[in-house]
This record gives C-alpha cells, sequence and structure tokens, in this order.
C-alpha cells in the first residue's frame, strides 16, 4: 500500500477524491491536512470531519491548515458558483462530534514525511501553500517525500479561472513557484487531463443508486457543481458531472492511466494578466532539466469505470 497524506480544500470534487482514496487498497490515507480555497479554511476543514464521517474513518486525523495565500489576500466567494455556500454543494450536512487534533497541518506534513523518508505519497489537492511552507521550513523534505501529486496547471488547453491558469494555481502562484523550485518530484495533474475526465450519467445512477453513506454524500452534492460545469459548457455529456480531483487521487492508484511528458515548468508570479501560469518549456529552450512529470493524456474510460465501481462497492477499513 502506498502511504499518502491529502492536503486539500473540500470541495465537491474533493469529496470525490477523498472516497476513492479511501475505497482502494493501494492507498493508506494516513492524515488529511487542510488549506483555504473552495470555502474558508475553517469550512473545508468541517467538510473534511463530514467526508471522513460518512465514510466511517474518523480514525484518520485532520488538521487545519493556512488561511490565506503567502502574500495576497483570499479571493473571497467566487468558488460559491462552484461549489455552493457550504462548500459541499449547499447540501448543508451536520457537523459530526469529531474534531481536528492539535497541531498545524504544516507541521503535521513535516512530521511525517521526514519520519519515514521515501515512503509518503503527498497529494496536494487545493492551493499549493501548506506545501510551500513546509518546504520552506524543511528544505530537506523535497528530498524525504515519495512524490508530491499536485492538481493543478494547465499546458495545452486554456485555464479555468483565466485565459492561462487554473485556480489551485492562480491564487496562490507564490507558493506554487516555491513548490515547483523546490527540486522535489512533482507530478502535475491539471487542466489538460481534467478537462477530459466526464463521470457519465450512467455511471453517476450507478452512485446514485448504491445505499451507503458515502455515495449519499456525492450524488447530494454533485448536482451543484454538475449544474455550474453544464452552464458553461464544460461537460462532454450533458448528464454527466466532473471531479477535477479525481485524477490526482487516480494517478497516485494506477500511473498508467496517464501519458505523461517530463518538462521544465516555471510559474508566473509577475503578471495579472498570466498570474499562475504553468509556463512549460516544450521545446527545451531553456536548456534547464525537467522539474516536473505532466499529465497530458488520460484513459478516461478506465479511470471513471474504476472510480464508479470503487465508490459502488466501498466498504470502511475501519469500522
Amino acid at each position: 500500500m502506498k502511504r499518502v497524506i491529502i492536503d486539500t480544500d473540500p470541495g465537491i470534487d474533493d469529496a470525490a477524491a477523498i472516497f476513492l482514496a479511501l475505497a482502494s487498497p493501494e492507498l493508506s490515507v494516513e492524515t488529511i491536512t487542510t488549506v483555504y480555497g473552495n470555502g474558508p479554511v475553517a469550512v473545508c476543514t468541517g467538510n473534511a470531519l463530514r467526508i471522513l464521517h460518512a465514510a466511517r474513518r474518523t480514525d484518520i486525523p485532520v488538521y487545519i491548515g493556512v488561511g490565506k495565500p503567502l502574500l495576497r489576500n483570499p479571493r473571497e466567494g467566487w468558488a460559491r458558483q462552484v461549489h455552493g455556500d457550504d462548500a459541499l454543494g449547499n447540501t448543508y450536512l451536520p457537523l459530526p462530534e469529531a474534531s481536528p487534533h492539535d497541531g498545524h497541518a504544516v507541521y503535521e506534513i513535516i512530521r511525517r514525511i521526514m519520519a519515514s523518508p521515501g515512503e509518503i505519497t503527498l497529494l496536494a489537492l487545493g492551493r499549493m501553500t501548506n506545501v510551500a511552507l513546509a518546504l520552506t521550513l524543511e528544505p530537506r523534505l523535497a528530498k524525504a517525500v515519495r512524490e508530491i501529486v499536485l492538481m493543478g496547471g494547465a499546458v495545452s488547453v486554456p485555464g479555468n479561472v483565466s485565459q492561462v491558469a487554473s485556480a489551485n494555481l492562480h491564487e496562490d502562484p507564490e507558493a506554487a513557484a516555491i513548490l515547483y523550485r523546490s527540486g522535489a518530484p512533482l507530478v502535475q495533474i491539471g487542466i489538460d487531463v481534467c478537462d477530459r475526465v466526464t463521470v457519465t450519467e450512467e455511471q453517476l445512477d450507478r452512485i446514485g443508486k448504491a445505499d451507503i453513506p458515502t455515495a449519499r454524500l456525492l450524488a447530494a452534492a454533485t448536482p451543484f457543481i454538475q449544474s455550474y460545469y453544464r452552464s458553461r459548457g464544460f461537460l462532454s455529456e450533458a448528464g454527466g458531472a466532473r471531479y477535477n480531483d479525481v485524477p490526482a487521487v487516480a494517478y497516485a492508484i494506477d500511473p498508467g492511466l496517464f501519458r505523461t511528458r517530463d518538462l521544465y515548468v516555471e510559474i508566473e508570479t509577475h503578471s495579472e494578466l498570466t498570474r499562475g501560469q504553468t509556463v512549460a518549456d516544450l521545446r527545451n529552450l531553456t536548456g534547464q532539466p525537467p522539474n516536473a512529470k505532466v499529465c497530458l493524456g488520460v484513459d478516461v474510460p478506465r479511470l471513471t469505470e474504476m472510480f464508479t465501481r470503487r465508490i459502488v462497492a466501498y466498504q470502511p477499513a475501519v469500522l
């Protein structure tokens, strides 16, 4: 089993990704750390607790992380149109009795990875602020982490919050720049593949019929994000749904689902027009060695079918 930390900002697609991780025997989710993004960090932390409660995995500790970008003010409210006021599709689920653990997410990321060099994969599904601070406080983390799989970036397609940038890198480009310059082994799961991965209407119907708490939560939250993507013309099938964080977890499970290319990538931090852009050296013009494995292709049918089957068949490992 691959040991993973999930750094996340739940988020409907984060919920889907966490459920996939918990339903996958290839992965051992050791902790969840939270960051601002799809809502304020307090909202995202509450949602992480709700997700684990539905999955009957309250044994997994949750740690609260950073609530704003390194140098900028957070972009208040924009994610509500995608995820709802509660960041879970306006489901307004009750908060479980469980609480976040004492201690800060950044220190917990450092502690766990440095205690097990080469063993832990970090799945960065939200803004990169927690990860950047961890790498700044403990630069040796870049060599100690097995891999950092990040959801963000756009190399061959337009961005999803600007013409060129994805949300996770656009909101805190300085944090993203620290990550890409760190020397850590990076896998970029960006809009290049997320744009293509639509869970079909038939697959959603199977999830909706599964009488388990995780599937019920996902089925209740999905119509909100589905409506947003449909209104923007971002769905390849009108009755389908996109969960952009799911491909990042799918890569951790089975890298063979993806076509990748090793590239040198820089993050734009100065221009407001291109803020957060993943500037990839596709023709080796800089002569710099690659610093990221960039995913550019994906086997969509295999990925979405794996996701659906595992969500429908989920049984908690710990009762």
